[in-house]
């Protein structure tokens, strides 16, 4: 039998539960659990455990009001002093046509955007929309350029999640800096970003994952299903098979950014020059060909590279002379990754 006097939260504990406080129910659940895993209560620890397991799988009715849901899409960020540890607010001057994807994504990434954008026509049905989407693929193909673009054509504040700051060493700790970054961006319209998803949201049959990590897969799962549909939720990752299949589950929309085409560089290339104000005279396409690029992060940087050069002769030659030199250089410092 536990001895309860060791546990002085456990009325907020039962006080939470009984007015239906889910959110301070869970972390106080998640207290209590600490503490009976310090005190050596094997029993109530188990019991706790497989509590929260259940609460994964079941969601709260939602009772909103249709009204209040619509007026919760236009609520602002009243200060940046409310911003919790753990988040960062990023301005973004990334616009949709400056990130290129393949057809197919930009049907799916629009209709995403669309069900946001006209959120009335959804909810005056019953339906709330879609909010969750995960971008998948591998490094450098513009998984962030892309969540920034998003951000910048909904015109919301775009906070990005810092693993530094949010993970602790201290137990329970990272559980209740989770619970406080969901409860502020609850408060307005906005778009939450987990770059590296499987940072945060790791697979809990991992067995080389301790105790305190699975518990807060436990908090993010609950987090994720209380989530207004006025807060977007953007999640990207190199390692798809990592993720726990429950927070998995959790994103509606799941979207691959695969590795480009010779023809995708080719207008990578043209849109890069462009921002330099230059427009090469070359092929582009037999360029893109030539670079044998991984991905439009090393576009990016050939691209640099050129426009370095060029800087460096004091604008006394062609940005087609300064591409012959960054050609000539390329491969000696493009060091691959064995295999």
């Amino acid at each position: 039998m536990s001895d309860l006097s060791q546990y002085p939260n456990f009325l907020d504990l039962l006080k939470a539960g009984s007015q239906g406080d889910r959110s301070t129910f869970l972390e106080e659940l998640e207290n209590t659990l600490q503490a009976a895993e310090g005190n050596n209560d094997r029993a109530l620890a188990a019991l706790i455990e497989e509590t929260l397991r259940t609460e994964e799988g079941g969601k709260v009715e939602d009772k909103t009001d249709s009204s209040n849901k619509l007026d919760a899409f236009n609520k602002t960020l009243k200060s940046v002093k409310d911003i919790p540890i753990g988040l960062v607010m990023t301005k973004t001057n990334v616009h949709m046509d400056h990130v290129i994807l393949p057809e197919e994504v930009k049907e799916i990434i629009n209709a995403f955007i669309e069900e946001q954008e006209h959120n009335e026509k959804y909810i005056s049905k019953g339906l709330d929309p879609r909010n969750k989407c995960m971008l998948i693929g591998p490094p450098g193909n513009g998984k962030t350029a892309l969540s920034k673009a998003i951000a910048n054509r909904m015109g919301c504040p775009f906070y990005f999640v810092r693993y530094d700051q949010l993970i602790s060493q201290k137990a329970g700790e990272t559980s209740k800096r989770l619970f406080a970054i969901f409860d502020f961006v609850k408060t307005h319209r906005c778009i939450l970003f987990f770059d590296e998803m499987d940072a945060i949201g790791k697979d809990r049959g991992d067995e080389n994952e301790g105790g305190e990590m699975k518990r807060v897969v436990s908090t993010l799962l609950v987090q994720l299903d209380d989530i207004p549909p006025h807060v977007i939720i953007l999640g990207a990752t190199n390692h798809p098979g990592m993720i726990d299949k429950a927070v998995w589950r959790r994103f509606a929309v799941r979207v691959n950014l695969p590795n480009p085409e010779t023809v995708e560089y080719e207008q990578y290339l043209h849109m890069a020059f462009e921002r330099y104000g230059h427009k090469p005279e070359r092929d582009l396409e037999i360029l893109a060909y030539r670079l044998e690029a991984e991905n439009f992060a090393e576009a990016e940087v050939f691209v640099e590279d050129c426009i370095r050069r060029w800087i460096r002769a004091d604008e006394k030659i062609s940005i087609d002379e300064a591409i012959d030199l960054a050609i000539d250089g390329w491969a000696k410092t493009r060091e691959k990754l064995p295999t």
